[in-house]
Parts: C-alpha cells; sequence; structure tokens
C-alpha cells in the first residue's frame, strides 16, 4: 500500500497562509491492482480520494468558518468598546 496525501491552504491577499489542512489515506499500488484485480484496486483507489478530498474540504472549511467567526466576534467586541467610550 501507498499513501495519498491531499494539501489544502487558504492564503490571503498578501499570499500568507492562513489554513493549511492535510488528509492522508492509503492507496493501492502495483501489487494491489494484480492480487485484488483491476476493478476492485481501481474502487479502493478511486474511494480513497474521494473520501480524502471530502475529509480535506471539510477540515479546511471548518477552519475557515472558525477563523471568520473569530473575527467577526473580535470586530463586535471592538464597536461595543468604542460604543462605551463615546456616551462616556
Amino acid at each position: 500500500m501507498k499513501k495519498l496525501e491531499i494539501s489544502v491552504k487558504i492564503k490571503d491577499e498578501n499570499g500568507k497562509e492562513i489554513i493549511e489542512t492535510v488528509s492522508e489515506r492509503e492507496v493501492p499500488y502495483i501489487e494491489e491492482f494484480v492480487s485484488l484485480g483491476f476493478r476492485a484496486a481501481f474502487h479502493e483507489l478511486e474511494t480513497a480520494f474521494l473520501e480524502t478530498r471530502k475529509e480535506s474540504s471539510e477540515k479546511t472549511l471548518g477552519e475557515y468558518l472558525e477563523i471568520m467567526s473569530e473575527k467577526k466576534r473580535e470586530k463586535k467586541r471592538e464597536k461595543k468598546k468604542s460604543e462605551v467610550k463615546d456616551t462616556e
């Protein structure tokens, strides 16, 4: 067996990495294609790709939404602080 690794990065407008996620799965190698037969080995390979892509997408999206949520909370806190200062 060999490993499939899918890496997803989100960068800001300056090229700075905001998020990087990596997902891995084992995939059949040449020997498995021979021993399992082409269809079974190809099915394992295709399934590994689909599952790894899904996992990496879910991880990245989750992390990105968490970062965006935190930034929104920070902005609300700053806005409340400035409103309090303005009323004093």
